[in-house]
């Protein structure tokens, strides 16, 4: 949900802050006053491209900033935390504050996006706010017209995920074999140009033979090698010292010893000392028999040193092509000889492997085509249901049917995935099936239906899009919803159809509706004025929170034009009163907040 904006500096909005609830919020005002500003700022959240043209005249740059609240727990919350984590944009506090994303529009070109507080780019933008929000008024944000969001738009209608989870699987496995038998399927001279550099890598090896750790074994005894004369007369010195020669330290030591025993009686500190004393000796005396017997042992071998230097030459030279430890190397050698055995037996396992694509195809191909099929009972029961939805919203004779097509292979598919169709021509497999799907639309009976994005007015769009939420229902991910021109060329007993449908699907979702029309905005759990001032001899546009007597006072000019009277004043109590007091309406919480702040 969202749950507060902020623009600033943006056409002729100076700063607006909006803190908004649940349910159906309503935008009303004078024509030009800047409701569609709201709008516009609301679509740039969803990536859109944006234009220096928008910065208000002085200011160097426009600002939107918005947070949405998404449930705890909940699958949107979900799923917006594992969007985020794709893009890796940090997700802590996301459960508890929400998604902050900032847009700031500067001139010259510069644009600069931050999600939750981290410089992102207007692809990411698209992709983690795009899900939130959807925005029906102006054709370019219409997530109507994308064609590429059709095909998802009717499987969460009407196509079971067990099925596309089966159809994403069979698919998965379909490529993995498609490129076990691409490996296996090396031209002959290539295969024997690399088996012939591994046998020859390997014989290396083998002759070799490392072991781990080998050269640092290797280090250590050569650098003792290296060095025997003088560890023999530091040794020799040493023993000297403390237990051979004259006046040696063991000498010196007993003499203490001696001196000390004969009065070590006389004080138990003292004979605790001289134990010590005695303790050291022992240890100095076994310390100077080891050095000795150390010092006999060594003896220079050239002839082993040369032998050690020869050995860690050869495995230098290894760690040089395959390093940078002997563990690397002896994987490395692992590795190649999987590899060759694979080679030796690569038409065996080429022959497995064209068996494992055909087996994975006719699976895949299987999963395909009832995939197919249940998308094609899936179009005729949401078209059906649209076109029921729209008659209520004064569209009699309005269609919308959603067109399935095989989607065509092209030059370069990988050959495992390309599926000939009865007739001759070829389809291309994909991880949802065959089929492309585009919505087709005719406003009128009678009329071809044809491409929605090419025919259908604002107004239209509107329209469709609020049909299709309600027959799309809790399947639908979008939390937000804004409309614009969905009054477009309704009024009377129409108009109030068209606020009981919008109402319906803010029980469910959050949605913000930019109307003219008093019967719609009658249903509003909130109400918004825009007007448009004169402060400082420079326009700007105001958004305020209605409350209960401004809001019967709004409705009435809707009704009226901008002379109060009684009788509008009358009638619009008797819209609120008919709106709110509707059974649907009745049920809905009256829990969020609601409140402007303009300057």
């Amino acid at each position: 949900m969202l749950s507060y904006l902020r623009i600033s500096n943006f056409a002729i909005i100076e700063e607006v802050e909006l803190t908004l609830g649940p349910g159906l919020t309503v935008l009303s005002g004078e024509t030009g006053a800047g409701k569609s500003l709201i709008l516009d700022a609301v679509a740039l959240l969803r990536g859109g491209r944006a234009s220096a043209e928008v910065i208000r005249s002085g200011a160097d740059e426009a600002r939107i900033e918005a947070q949405f609240v998404p449930e705890p727990g909940s699958a949107a919350c979900a799923v917006l935390s594992e969007r985020l984590q794709r893009l890796g944009i940090e997700t802590k506090g996301l459960a508890e504050d929400g998604l902050v994303v900032r847009r700031v529009i500067g001139r010259g070109g510069r644009n600069r996006i931050h999600i939750q507080g981290q410089l992102s780019t207007a692809t990411a933008l698209a992709e983690v706010c795009g899900g939130l929000i959807d925005v029906s008024g102006q054709h370019e944000h219409q997530s109507l017209l994308d064609v590429g969001s059709h095909l998802g738009l009717l499987d969460r209608f009407g196509v079971s995920s067990a099925l596309r989870d089966e159809m994403a699987q069979s698919f998965e496995a379909l490529t993995l074999a498609s490129r076990e038998l691409q490996a296996a399927s090396l031209d002959e001279r290539s295969r024997s140009d690399r088996e012939e550099f591994l046998r020859f890598q390997l014989t290396e090896l083998e002759q070799v033979d490392p072991k781990p750790g080998e050269d640092e074994t290797l280090r250590n005894e050569q650098k003792r090698l290296r060095s025997v004369e003088k560890l023999a007369q530091a040794g020799r010195r040493g023993e000297v010292r403390l237990y051979s020669g004259e006046g040696s330290i063991l000498d010196g030591l007993s003499s203490v010893l001696r001196e000390l025993r004969e009065v070590s009686g006389l004080d138990g500190e003292l004979a605790e000392l001289t134990a010590r004393l005695s303790e050291a000796q022992v240890l100095l005396s076994d310390a100077a028999h080891d050095l000795r017997r150390y010092v006999d042992a060594l003896a220079a071998d050239p002839e082993r040193l040369a032998t050690v230097e020869d050995r860690l030459h050869i495995l230098s030279r290894l760690l040089r092509k395959h390093g940078p430890d002997m563990s690397s190397v002896i994987a490395k050698r692992d590795e190649m000889q999987s590899e060759l055995s694979k080679l030796v037996g690569h038409e065996e396992r080429r022959l497995l492997a064209g068996r494992a694509v055909e087996q994975a195809q006719k699976q895949a191909v299987q999963v395909a085509e009832r995939l197919s099929s249940a998308r094609q009972n899936a179009a005729l029961t949401l078209s059906a249901k649209v076109e029921s939805g729209l008659l209520d919203l004064a569209m009699d004779g309005a269609k919308l049917l959603p067109q399935l097509s095989p989607r065509p292979a092209s030059r370069g598919d990988d050959p495992s995935l390309v599926v000939p169709v009865p007739g001759g021509e070829l389809r291309r497999l994909g991880r949802d099936g065959f089929d492309r799907c585009e919505l087709l639309f005719s406003a009128n009976r009678g009329e071809t239906p044809r491409p929605l994005q090419r025919i259908a007015s604002g107004g239209e769009l509107s329209r469709v899009m609020l049909a299709l939420r309600g027959v799309l229902g809790r399947a639908d991910q979008v939390e937000t919803c804004v409309f614009d021109e969905v009054d477009s060329g309704v009024g009377g007993a129409t108009g109030d159809r068209v606020g009981f449908k919008i109402r319906s699907l803010a029980e469910g979702k959050q949605v913000l509706c930019i109307t003219h029309l008093a019967q719609i905005a009658a249903y509003g759990h909130h109400h918004l004025r825009v007007e448009k001032l004169i402060s400082d001899g420079r326009t700007v546009t105001t958004v305020r929170a209605l409350g209960k007597n401004e809001r019967r006072d709004e409705i009435a000019r809707m009704i009226g034009g901008a002379r109060l009277t009684e009788k509008s004043r009358a009638h619009a109590d008797e819209l609120l009163t008919h709106a709110q007091g509707s059974p649907m309406t009745r049920t809905r919480s009256k829990s969020g907040v609601m409140s402007a702040d303009v300057r």
